[in-house]
Formats: structure tokens, sequence, C-alpha cells
């Protein structure tokens, strides 16, 4: 028995009867592995919900994607920490050439 077959077999029967054929003979003659946005976007969320995740097209499901996210998230938390730095130094710069100003000015008085 085709792999694929089982998974259509797992979903609920009320989730099958609310694809449309096409789909369904996709899903069996063609090795669809996941179903089309634009179908999961048709059905109600309460069917949605009943849908088993490895007929959903998500993230996680693409490799490739997922560690895109992830070097785009870390250089994006390195340029945050980088811009906190950079402003706590020109804070601390500037800061420091006040208090110099007032101490040359405290002993000079």
């Amino acid at each position: 028995m085709n792999v694929l077959t089982d998974l259509v077999d797992d979903l609920p029967p009320e989730v099958v009867e609310d694809l449309p054929p096409s789909i369904i003979d996709q899903i069996r003659e063609e090795g669809l592995e996941t179903l089309p946005d634009s179908i999961v976007d048709q059905l109600p969320d309460t069917l949605v919900d009943r849908i088993p995740s490895e007929f959903l097209d998500v993230a996680s499901s693409n490799s490739a994607l997922a560690a895109i996210l992830v070097i785009v998230g870390i250089l994006a938390i390195a340029g945050f920490l980088y811009g906190v730095a950079k402003s706590a130094f020109k804070a601390a710069l500037f800061f420091g050439i006040i208090a110099a100003g007032a101490w040359f000015w405290f002993f000079n008085a």
C-alpha cells in the first residue's frame, strides 16, 4: 500500500468530504504531500485544526527556509546589541567629557 494513500486515510472523514476530489486524486496519484494554501484557506477553521500536521505546509517542513530565518534572527539580535553598545559608548563618552569639564572648572574656580 502506498504511504500517500495512508495519509489520505488518516484524514478525518469530514475533512475528506470537504476536500475537492481533484486534490484527493493529486495526493493519491501525483504524490502531493501537503495541501496547497489555497485549499486550506477555503476550509473552515474547525476542519483545519483536525488536519494532521504532515498535510500542512509549515516553515519547519522547509529546512532551508528555517535555516535562513534562524540566521536572519541571529543577525538581527547581533545588530540590536551592537546598536545598544554603540549608544552606551556615546553616552559614556559624552558624560565623561561633561564630568571632566566639571572637575576642571571646580578645581580652577
